[in-house]
């Protein structure tokens, strides 16, 4: 399928530099940079696609989401923002990403894909992210997504992560998902990250759960600080409990 974003070349390039502009942000209660895309299409006045949505595999959960919040108080303003995070992402590369990454103070150690929208759009994305693994060897890439809803997806994710060591994924699960697909998440090896209710989790998983820190805990920045053994930055494979807000 053709993609209908429209790319603004003067938007997309960095000032002085051979490099393309990676859309970026510091995210405090993180602890970490993030990449963001649109969650909607979004279109111009005349009604052209200027940014096609990413989160193609929404549940009934996903009207608890923390981002809703905002798009109904600063639509106009994240509208703009996530057309330039979208152009962004189309041309984004993993030397780009490095060159970014290098000039900053903040820790680039862990990096986020994606604090709003979903990574995993379709085939490109796979590519995209590979790409900016192998560029970025020493730095982990923590991806919650979705797409392991998709018959097309699902495959690729998983043979991704096979590939890729510095790659974080997790199968975005909640109140909506049922125990047999939870259980064919753990029998092909998929981390997973639960929000909803907080006891439907333990119903859905049994013991083998990880608080997440600052979540149950409200430890701002506790992804980049303590997460790690058992938590979204293991090596293993282990089911993460975001406590409901």
């Amino acid at each position: 399928m053709k993609d209908l974003t429209v790319i603004d070349d003067k938007a997309c390039f960095s000032k002085g530099t051979g490099f393309a502009k990676v859309e970026h942000r510091w995210c405090p209660d993180l602890g970490m940079f993030a990449i963001d895309r649109p969650i909607f299409t979004i279109r111009d006045d005349n009604g052209r696609v200027t940014a096609k949505g990413s989160c193609l595999w929404k549940t009934e959960a996903c009207s608890d989401c923390f981002n809703l919040k905002f798009y109904r108080a600063y639509q106009r303003d994240l509208n703009r923002r996530d057309v330039r995070n979208e152009q962004s992402w189309q041309r984004l590369t993993g030397v780009a990403l490095k060159a970014m990454l290098d000039r900053k103070r903040n820790q680039t150690e862990r990096v986020r894909y994606m604090s709003r929208g979903e990574a995993f759009r379709d085939p490109s994305d796979v590519r995209r992210i590979e790409d900016t693994a192998n560029a970025n060897p020493k730095r982990k890439f923590w991806i919650p997504t979705r797409a392991w809803r998709s018959r097309i997806m699902r495959p690729l994710i998983v043979a991704l992560w096979k590939r890729c060591p510095n790659l974080r994924i997790q199968a975005s699960t909640d109140v909506t998902t049922t125990r047999e697909e939870q259980a064919s998440l753990d029998a092909e090896g998929w981390s997973t990250m639960f929000f909803g209710d907080d006891k439907a989790f333990e119903t859905l998983t049994g013991e083998a759960r990880h608080p997440c820190a600052k979540t149950w805990e409200h430890d701002k920045g506790a992804c980049a600080k303590r997460c790690g053994k058992g938590g979204c930055f293991d090596k293993g494979q282990t089911h993460v409990h975001l406590k409901q807000h």
